[in-house]
């Protein structure tokens, strides 16, 4: 077969084939590395969110520690009250027993 086109477009057309072969390398090989950054970043995403949720996590146990010692020792000065004072709470409950007995009692 024998080449119909003069030698001039013939070298014209092999440089621009090249030329796009090489673009496509350019445009893959720019695909590739942006690919590549992307998964960085959301490797280090990742990495930050993990650290953040462990000091959040870390901070809600901490405060949950300290919720549980104030009302435990709440519960003992109130406990310890109750031990010393028992005429007065004994008397608090039945007045406030008769406040209840008396509100659910009457008539609108």
């Amino acid at each position: 077969m024998e080449n119909v086109l003069s030698p001039a477009v013939s070298d014209s057309v092999k440089s621009a084939a090249k030329d796009a072969q090489k673009l496509g390398q350019d445009v893959k090989a720019g695909f590739d590395s942006a690919v590549a950054r992307g998964r960085d970043i959301a490797s280090h995403l990742a990495s930050d969110a993990r650290t953040a949720t462990g000091d959040l996590s870390d901070h809600a146990k901490e405060t949950l520690e300290d919720g549980r010692n104030r009302a435990s020792r709440a519960v003992g000065r109130v406990s310890d009250y109750a031990d010393e004072n028992t005429t007065i709470v004994a008397l608090a409950a039945f007045g406030a027993g008769l406040l209840v007995g008396y509100l659910v009692t009457r008539r609108n």
